[in-house]
């Protein structure tokens, strides 16, 4: 683990500040039995076994329908309909999209609610927004951890979870496989109990937001995020409601997302968890925003040098080892950064992973400890005992 602990730095960084050096955390730190239990999220589904066995069949009919004295058409479009599976199998199993049997379950039935594992619960929420802002109906997804009681007097800490582009809410309880991976770590006393949020922050899965006000006269995500969800979530559930107890996390665009609404929002959140960030808004924050001061100001590879903390900001990076070059010289710079700002953080890379849902869930039993650990404890968990 590298850390960088210390008092918050203030004030703007000289022209000539340079960075320190800093090298990621690649080995595993969970014990080999809370891995092997956190393994059991991922069946044959999320593996390649499907998409050879689909590929050869259709190979196979593709070769019986050629071969055959009196071509059939029958037979040549089940050669079709079976490569295309192979190949859709094939790209779920590269990016870990849909891991499980069961996360391909939620993904198709989205049950408005229903125990999703040992004591702990999964509920779709419709968070409703004013027109003014400009973003559509969507389901907010909620976790409630085992033990968890909307009529007792203990108080939660909120992870908020940001997903990708494209992508929607769903994805954090099907790719993101976060409803086992927080039974597993609450289990093993690595995390205080705690709810988990996962809002939607792209209209239609695929219009990457960033996240953020649209200067062009599009969707004000983040005033809903930051004035609608938040409110909402701590008025419907037993929360801590203050940025002590609050964390923001998400992967890819959602990472971020999380990034920079963690930065510049230090009233709202205590820590941060990006997994495969960037360190600016990219095409989204120019579809968003107007001027190149305006996406200069939600760039954190920008600002992060000069901002004033109101408080340390823990922070979690995490990115695949085998990820594109920009992406993890764009988290290592951060790192460097948060280094040389005395801001306290993690930084690890997955080995063998690329940028994908795989590697997401391989970083954020990491990042959920990681920020548990800085979580004052509260309500009901101080009996559970913290994340060691």
């Amino acid at each position: 683990m590298l850390g960088a602990a210390g008092a918050a730095t203030s004030g703007t960084v000289g022209m000539y500040w340079s960075p320190p050096s800093v090298e990621p955390q690649s080995a595993a730190t969970l014990s080999t039995l809370v891995l092997a239990e956190l393994a059991q999220g991922t069946d044959w589904l999320g593996t390649w076994w499907p998409a050879l066995a689909l590929g050869a069949a259709g190979l196979a009919a593709g070769v019986s329908h050629f071969r055959h004295a009196r071509r059939t058409w029958p037979m040549a479009a089940c050669a079709i309909v079976l490569l295309a599976a192979g190949a859709t199998t094939g790209a779920n199993a590269a990016t870990g999209y849909v891991p499980s049997v069961g996360a391909a379950v939620f993904l198709l039935t989205h049950p408005a609610s229903g125990a999703r594992g040992p004591g702990s619960e999964v509920t779709g929420e419709a968070i409703g927004a004013p027109i003014r802002l400009g973003v559509p109906a969507s389901t907010t997804w909620v976790y409630t951890p085992p033990g968890y009681d909307p009529t007792a007097t203990a108080r939660y800490p909120v992870v908020y979870l940001i997903h990708g582009t494209p992508g929607r809410s769903s994805d954090w309880f099907t790719a993101g496989d976060v409803t086992h991976v927080m039974d597993v770590m609450i289990a093993h006393h690595l995390v205080q109990p705690m709810i988990v949020v996962a809002p939607q922050v792209n209209s239609d899965g695929f219009d990457d937001t960033a996240c953020l006000d649209s200067t062009r006269g599009g969707p004000q995500v983040e005033t809903y995020l930051d004035d609608v969800v938040v409110p909402w979530i701590d008025a419907h559930y037993r929360t801590a409601a203050d940025w002590r107890h609050r964390v923001i996390g998400g992967m890819s665009s959602g990472g971020y997302c999380a990034l920079d609404q963690g930065l510049r929002h230090p009233e709202l959140f205590g820590a941060i968890i990006a997994l495969e960030p960037y360190d600016n808004p990219g095409s989204a924050g120019r579809t968003m925003l107007r001027t190149q001061a305006q996406y200069d100001a939600h760039a954190p590879g920008v600002y992060l040098r000069s901002m004033t903390f109101q408080h340390d900001v823990p922070t979690f990076l995490d990115v695949g080892q085998d990820s594109h070059r920009d992406d993890a010289s764009g988290t290592r710079r951060v790192a460097m950064t948060l280094a040389g700002r005395g801001q306290p953080f993690e930084f690890r890379q997955e080995p063998g992973e690329r940028h994908s849902w795989t590697m997401a869930r391989t970083g954020l039993p990491y990042g959920l400890a990681f920020a548990s650990r800085r979580i004052p404890l509260q309500g009901r968990a101080q009996g559970q005992g913290r994340a060691g």
